[in-house]
């Protein structure tokens, strides 16, 4: 079973908007393929896309700010850590997304 600490707890909410972009990516695709996506979908898609795009610009602002202070963590994690998790993230929601499309 995965543990997770209390310190660890704002990163992994933190990660959350990348992972669900990630599951939501392949069956917005599809509906768009099918001639499915209504306009208010593709409005929601695009402010999704700005709200996250958003979150990562956030998130390098901060880690770039952390590292010109001289720190080595940010919200408890290394400074590193920041750049892989966020592809990893919506990785990781893509695969899931496309594993739920056939169902």
């Amino acid at each position: 079973m995965a543990h997770i600490e209390i310190k660890q707890i704002p990163f992994a909410l933190s990660m959350l908007p990348f992972f669900g972009l990630g599951i939501a990516f392949p069956a917005t695709i599809q509906d768009w393929l099918h001639g499915r996506l209504m306009p208010g979908d593709a409005w929601t898609l695009l402010g999704g896309l700005v709200f996250v795009g958003g979150w990562e610009w956030a998130i390098i602002y901060s880690v770039r700010s952390k590292k010109r202070l001289g720190k080595e963590r940010l919200l408890g994690r290394q400074l590193s850590s920041w750049y892989w998790a966020p592809p990893i993230a919506f990785t990781v929601g893509l695969v899931c997304g496309l594993i739920f499309i056939p169902t």
